[in-house]
């Protein structure tokens, strides 16, 4: 029985110091890159992967302008070209300027391996304005990651072993406390390599698509929007004006010719 609560101290003890060890040293999530190039040219050349390693996080924010005529265009072919590529939009914004411009703006999540390929075909549908490139090489976390788990397991293992051979109800219950620990330390470590593998098996693009960026206050398609969004507010305007003044217009006459007959 000495030996066995002996035993029992030494695990309890390497535990606290991994739980320590673990909470001091334990790699933050990935929320952005670490390698950053930007290109100021139009067109777009890579002559390679990334980054090296097992666990690449990859992710790319660009913009490109198109013409009023060819924006609704541009952005159907290049939700076909995530469709073609089996990827998926995880977010859309579309907004207006004083100008009266559009931009729209999509994020894209594309197979990782497919990514650079993907890069080139939407240059094909319109010249990125500009383009920056992200790249982050999570491997040695990934790894760390591995090995706290390996260690965790072991001395679960080990925890599991002497549970069975304790007698009294006492060094069950204390077993069974450690254990529980473990095993929530074991979900947090496997919950963040699932986060880093998720992020690493699809690559994302956030494009800004521009309606006729850098026109002039003196273009005449800023004063044409213009005009029809005054002419659109004042037949608002009227519309809600009427809906509340022929109800009340018709009470007034109704209640006119009530008086006149009295």
């Amino acid at each position: 029985m000495k030996n066995l609560k002996f035993l029992f101290f030494l695990l309890t003890f390497s535990f606290c110091s991994q739980s320590s060890e673990m909470t001091m040293g334990m790699p933050e999530p990935y929320f952005g890159g670490t390698e950053d190039m930007a290109f100021s040219e139009t067109s777009l050349s890579r002559d390679g992967s990334f980054s090296q390693g097992d666990y690449i996080i990859k992710t790319a924010y660009a913009s490109t302008d198109v013409s009023s005529s060819n924006f609704e265009n541009t952005i159907d072919e290049v939700e076909d070209l995530v469709k073609n590529y089996n990827g998926n939009i995880s977010n859309t914004y579309l907004s207006t300027n004083y100008q009266g411009l559009k931009s729209y703006n999509l994020t894209m999540n594309i197979p990782a391996e497919e990514f650079e390929s993907f890069l080139l075909k939407v240059e094909e549908i319109s010249k990125f304005t500009n383009i920056n490139l992200n790249a982050n090489d999570v491997t040695k976390y990934v790894l760390d990651i591995d090995s706290r788990l390996k260690s965790l397991k072991d001395e679960k293992k080990a925890l599991e072993e002497i549970k069975e051979e304790a007698v009294s109800t006492s060094d069950k219950l204390q077993v069974q406390s450690q254990l529980r620990y473990i095993n929530q330390d074991i979900q947090v470590l496997e919950g963040q390599k699932e986060y880093y593998e998720n992020s690493v098996s699809y690559s994302s693009l956030t494009l800004d698509i521009r309606e006729g960026s850098g026109v002039s206050l003196f273009s005449w398609n800023y004063y044409v929007q213009r005009a029809l969004n005054w002419i659109e507010s004042i037949i608002g305007f009227g519309v809600s004006f009427g809906i509340i003044a022929v109800p009340l217009l018709l009470l007034l006459l109704g209640f006119k010719k009530f008086r006149s007959k009295s």
